[in-house]
């Protein structure tokens, strides 16, 4: 009796590819690109988001990737925007404050044109060589590990220009009382361009040397994440003072350590009484959402998420990105916690994740609508097609789709309304 031949990777790539919450079609290109990464990993599985797109560098958008933590890190299908995502920071100042950004349209596009022009100058930007040194060394003794440096950067950088930042206004209301209250936020969304992007070359020159697992620990993982994170308070500390809003903010441990003023001190040339410190200040996030992330999935297995977010890990809701003009969604998760907009939700037998915005897709989409810029949104740079486009439209359907993956519409969510936008 012969026996049965071993599925191939090619037959077994149907089964591994789940769509049930895709919403819309698949197109050839797409199935092309999913059927290329399947085949790279004959255990992994792709979850496709109902945002899923080719974008216009050419690259499959909209997914959660799982491999075996044991896999090549090869195997990763990663971008060159990873760990990009979007934070948001509920401002200090009263409803004043928003009447009189609100009052004075033509004044906040000076300032935003002024202060967009000015981040992209300021200074070198994170890349890999930033990475605190390795601490850790050797001796006779057995190892010796230093603590005073061990996580600091090991040069200054500065953030560069972000996707998107600007003043959002919105009506809140609490889970337990039935009042709506004002509130104002800054909302950025960006990361380290120069750093994602050395880190998506080391991954495709040298990334099959480590497993898939080793690379969602890694140092690098780590630290580019945060700085991302950090990239972005920063910058959003720097629009609140612009226009004169105050936001909570902190000083950033992690930076490194001004050199001038500390030499200036030691040399005996500075003023009398003058810190030895500059300290670098950031906002302090009220919501966090990376939308390009590597985690793992318990101890066996490794997620990459694509223009999505894990569920299962939402500590205060969840930023969807719209059309500049349109602002953000906040999902608003489960009632628990200590996240005014939410917590956790879901589980990764049945979905696990959410999608972290509304894609610019083509006129054919099923679901395209056109939508175009309003006067408070401000471009750096106006190429073509990029003020006029259209956008994936989150209608009743979409929403009952996400309520099959596992989102409970009872949480609701707030639509934070644009007051002025730089886009760069």
């Amino acid at each position: 009796m012969a026996t049965p031949s071993k599925p191939s990777a090619e037959d077994t790539t149907g089964e591994r590819l789940r769509t049930t919450y895709a919403l819309y079609p698949v197109t050839s290109d797409e199935a092309t690109t999913c059927k290329a990464i399947l085949e790279q990993d004959t255990r992994a599985t792709l979850l496709i988001m109902p945002t899923h797109h080719i974008s216009i560098q050419g690259d499959m958008m909209g997914f959660k990737y799982e491999c075996p933590a044991h896999s090549t890190g090869d195997v990763l299908p990663i971008v060159r925007t990873m760990f990009f995502g979007h934070t948001a920071v509920e401002c200090l100042d009263e409803d004043a404050c928003i009447m009189r950004l609100m009052s004075d349209p033509e004044g906040n596009r000076a300032k935003m044109k002024a202060f967009m022009q000015r981040v992209g100058g300021v200074g070198p930007p994170a890349d890999l060589e930033c990475i605190p040194d390795n601490a850790t060394s050797l001796t006779s003794n057995g190892v010796l590990q230093t603590t005073d440096l061990r996580s600091v950067d090991c040069k200054p950088w500065h953030p560069e220009p972000p996707e998107t930042i600007g003043f959002y206004h919105a009506y809140i209301r609490g889970y337990n009382r039935d009042v709506r209250t004002h509130k104002l936020f800054i909302v950025c969304s960006g990361g380290c361009s120069k750093a994602a992007d050395q880190f998506c070359n080391l991954m495709i020159d040298v990334g099959g040397r480590w497993t898939a697992g080793e690379i969602a620990d890694s140092e690098e993982v780590w630290w580019l994440r945060k700085a991302c994170q950090r990239a972005r308070n920063r910058l959003i500390k720097m629009l609140a003072d612009e226009f004169r809003v105050r936001v909570p903010c902190v000083e950033d441990v992690l930076a490194h350590p001004m050199a001038g003023p500390r030499a200036q001190a030691e040399e005996g040339g500075g003023t009398p009484g003058r810190s030895e410190h500059c300290p670098v200040l950031m906002s302090v996030p009220t919501i966090d959402t990376v939308e390009h992330d590597i985690a793992r999935n318990g101890a066996r297995h490794v997620m990459v998420l694509n223009s999505a977010i894990d569920t299962t890990r939402v500590t205060n809701g969840i930023l969807c990105r719209m059309h500049p003009s349109e602002g953000y969604w906040l999902f608003r998760g489960a009632p628990r916690g200590t996240g005014v907009h939410g917590a956790m939700f879901g589980n990764h037998g049945t979905c696990g994740a959410f999608p972290a915005r509304s894609p610019a897709v083509s006129v054919r989409h099923p679901n395209a609508i056109p939508v175009r810029d309003r006067d408070y949104i401000v471009r750096t740079e106006r190429a073509g097609g990029a003020a006029d486009a259209a956008f994936m439209c989150f209608d009743e359907t979409f929403f009952k789709n996400l309520e099959l993956m596992q989102w409970n519409r009872d949480n609701g969510h707030v639509e934070l309304i644009p007051i002025v936008v730089g886009v760069s």
